[in-house]
């Protein structure tokens, strides 16, 4: 897993009278809540949290701003300018992300995780808002080596092979790469952390114009990484970089197949199913089904070391981990580092993803801190490379594996 978790700002907390919805909307639940608010009176939070998770920016903006308005105490305010600081990372509108912080330091002053992003976003908020251009199809090789899925990218006026990786916040760079770009870098003082309870030092950069075939993306917000830091200190000059979700979510959907080909602005699939993907804060969610029960992984196209299960998974299916399970270890690189943590590891269990059944063997449980208490676990290219193609599709926020 190479993904980085930027930002910890919008800390959920219950709100609101009906302790069910309550529940779905601590625990991260948006597919449930989506079902339970359906056609029902609801307070503006959970309808904004839905609206902003199923990626409707004109529902999520109304719906969040009156939650601020209507407010019953500083935590619902906050929990909704944090929804918003989300959504519009997700839309690359660092402007709109500032200010959001700065309502949150009004309510909650000195708070150091919303001071550590403000100061990043000040730095990308000099430019303009992500763009792009008029022409939004184009197809382009890609690979998949230990990255993720790899394309190439011009920058520039130099072609890079970047993998396209839908876990981290924000497009990321390494020192090195950012200087024979010919970017300019600025030090902003913050933090990033990861999801193995790691972090670093990053600066900040934003490319001009990002070219992938005939696709323009403009005023790309971009971390720098320290080229000694996974996963850059992995991966040779000329790959080390990341393509974060921002940038993915412009493109609005993208297919590749297994003839090595990757289709940018893809029409939408014929058989798509209802809306199977989500955001949580700042990464796509997509629905598994395992064992009759449907589950929520986080879907990372940059994960090509291995599909994880999470705490969640073990807390659902305890018996299945106790009964087939053994111990052991797994080596876990994310950008605070390598480290080796404990695993309890299956044979084999069947998921499918998309309306595709793949085969995860073997299947690694991790505990904390690996993961986090919301989701059954991560998704990696192990799983998704198994199916002859996959399309994704931000519009009908809807994931197909064939």
């Amino acid at each position: 897993m190479r993904s980085a978790f930027l930002l910890a700002f919008a800390g959920l907390a219950g709100s609101g009278s009906d302790t069910s919805l309550q529940s779905l909307y601590d625990g991260h639940r948006w597919f449930e809540l989506r079902d339970a608010i359906q056609g029902k009176h609801a307070p503006p939070l959970y309808l904004g949290a839905v609206a902003a998770a199923f990626n409707n920016t004109k529902e999520a903006e109304k719906y969040l701003n009156r939650a601020v308005e209507q407010a019953s105490s500083v935590d619902v305010a906050d929990q909704a300018h944090g929804m918003l600081a989300y959504l519009y990372t997700r839309l690359g509108r660092s402007r709109d992300v500032v200010h959001q912080f700065d309502e949150m330091l009004k309510l909650k002053p000195g708070r150091p995780d919303v001071l550590n992003a403000r100061t990043l976003f000040a730095a990308f908020s000099r430019y303009p808002d992500q763009s792009i251009g008029r022409n939004r199809h184009s197809s382009v090789r890609y690979t998949v080596n230990e990255s993720g899925l790899t394309l190439p990218v011009s920058i520039n006026g130099k072609t890079v092979h970047w993998a396209l990786d839908t876990g981290i916040n924000l497009t990321a760079v390494s020192e090195a790469e950012a200087q024979m770009l010919g970017l300019a870098v600025q030090d902003v003082g913050s933090q990033a952390g990861d999801l193995a309870g790691g972090s670093t030092k990053v600066r900040a950069t934003v490319a001009r114009r990002l070219t992938f075939g005939t696709v323009e993306l403009n005023n790309v917000s971009m971390l720098v990484l320290p080229d000694s830091q996974p996963p850059m200190n992995a991966l040779p000059p000329g790959e080390r970089g990341l393509i974060g979700l921002p940038a993915a979510i412009a493109f609005q959907a993208f297919r590749w197949s297994a003839d090595g080909s990757f289709e940018i602005g893809a029409a939408p699939h014929p058989n798509r199913t209802d809306k199977n993907l989500c955001f949580d804060g700042l990464v796509p969610l997509t629905r598994v089904h395992f064992e009759g029960k449907q589950l929520d992984f986080i879907f990372d196209t940059g994960n090509g070391a291995g599909t994880q299960l999470w705490e969640r998974f073990s807390n659902d299916f305890a018996t299945i981990v106790r009964e087939r399970g053994t111990k052991g270890s797994k080596r876990v690189t994310q950008i605070g580092g390598s480290n080796d943590r404990e695993v309890i590891a299956l044979p084999e269990i069947r998921l499918r993803i998309g309306g595709f059944e793949a085969a995860l063997r073997p299947a690694n449980v991790f505990t904390r801190p690996v993961g986090n208490e919301f989701q059954h676990g991560l998704l990696g290219m192990d799983l998704l490379s198994q199916a002859h193609s996959v399309s994704v599709d931000f519009r009908s926020m809807s994931v197909v594996l064939q």
